[in-house]
Parts: structure tokens; C-alpha cells; sequence
């Protein structure tokens, strides 16, 4: 099963590495692959956990504290055990002050929110808007590094589990390395050719070194 971790989830969608710790901390999304294990741990979220997550940061955006959610959950936990994710299993509305959850009796939410102004929140959009954009952030791509005169092709893709960079060198074997940030990931391929080239001989060691220039891949 695929895995995400927290600076995945940050980069991607946005949501706060400390949020992610916080709601964790407060039993509102858990991760279900590898939970915390003590100071420095490294937490892992299924797919249904992202989506869960998905979830919860909209009914944020939507006004609704946390301290309702919470309720919400424990009332779902209680009366649907059978729940192995709520978030992720259920659509809800809310006016900002109360969460309801869609059932197959429309007559029951018209009634309960008579006269009340709501926004509807779908979780069959929110899974195919995760699906699209974890994709997305993991799908390779390719760029042009210059150095030393000459252009060097790289592939990059994001590691989905702790979410760094990698990028490899096309023309150079073995040569390759990482970062925490796109930016970072390029200056350090551009460190890395470098020095692959002085120990192939191709520069000499002491030559002045060039700043790479980079332009995208065409």
C-alpha cells in the first residue's frame, strides 16, 4: 500500500506538518501505515487517511472548530462502528455551527436544516482532486542543467513517503542526489556534476568553477 508522509502532505495539499502532528495528537486523523513512535518518528498516512485529512482541513476552512469535529467523530464512532474511516466514508453539509452527515432520507436534512444556508461537501470530488494531485507531485519530470558549457538532462521525482526530491543525471552514470526543496535538489545536481567531472578527468580540479544556469527541459 502507498504511503505519504508528512512533507509529502505539506507540499501537496498545503497542510501544516504541525497540524498534521496536532490533529494527530487529538485523535482526529491518525496515520494508519506507521504511526508515531516517540521523538523523530516518521509518520505515514494511507490514501483513506489523506482523504480524511482532506476532509477535515475543509470543514476548518468552513468555520467549524475543531472541538465540533471532534464531536461529530465521536458521535460516528459510537453510532456507526462499522466505520473504519468517517471522513473518508461519509459526505457531510454544515452552516459553519453544526456538521450533518447526508443520509439515503433527504427529508431528514431538509428538516434539520430548515431554513439554513449550508455548503455541501462531496467526498467523491475531494478523493479524485487527492488522486489527481498525488499524481501529480510523483510523477517524474524531466530538466536541463548547464555547466561547465554544456547541458546535462535530469529526471526528478518526489519520494511520496518523506518527501524529498531525487534527481539522476542522464549522461552521467551513477551520478545523482537530493533535496528537501526543488531549489535545493538543483544546486546540489549541479555540485554533483560537477565534482563527477573532476573525478572523470573532464575538468580540472582547480579550474573556476561555473554557476549552473538551468532551463527547462524542451
Amino acid at each position: 500500500m502507498q504511503g505519504y508522509g508528512s512533507r509529502f502532505i505539506q507540499n501537496v495539499f498545503g497542510i501544516p506538518i504541525s497540524t498534521l502532528h496536532s490533529w494527530d495528537k487529538k485523535a482526529l486523523v491518525k496515520p494508519e501505515l506507521r504511526p508515531a513512535a516517540g521523538r523523530g518518528s516518521r509518520r505515514l498516512y494511507s490514501f483513506q487517511d489523506l482523504v480524511q485529512l482532506l476532509v477535515l482541513s475543509r470543514l476548518r476552512d468552513m468555520g467549524v472548530s475543531l472541538q465540533r469535529i471532534r464531536k461529530c467523530l465521536d458521535f460516528l464512532r459510537r453510532h456507526f462502528p462499522e466505520l473504519q474511516a468517517p471522513l473518508a466514508e461519509l459526505s457531510f453539509v454544515t452552516d459553519g455551527e453544526t456538521v450533518f452527515v447526508l443520509t439515503a432520507d433527504p427529508h431528514t436534512l431538509l428538516d434539520t436544516l430548515h431554513e439554513q444556508f449550508v455548503w455541501s461537501l462531496p467526498i467523491a470530488g475531494l478523493i479524485s482532486e487527492a488522486r489527481a494531485k498525488v499524481e501529480g507531485a510523483s510523477q517524474q519530470r524531466t530538466e536541463t542543467i548547464r555547466l561547465d558549457g554544456r547541458n546535462f538532462t535530469v529526471t526528478i521525482e518526489q519520494d511520496p513517503e518523506d518527501g524529498w526530491w531525487i534527481g539522476l543525471v542522464k549522461e552521467l552514470p551513477g551520478c545523482g542526489s537530493q533535496g528537501s526543496t526543488l531549489e535545493e535538489l538543483r544546486e546540489m545536481l549541479a555540485d554533483a556534476i560537477h565534482s563527477y567531472l573532476i573525478v572523470q578527468g573532464e575538468i580540472a580540479e582547480d579550474a573556476e568553477e561555473e554557476k549552473a544556469t538551468r532551463a527547462p527541459a524542451g
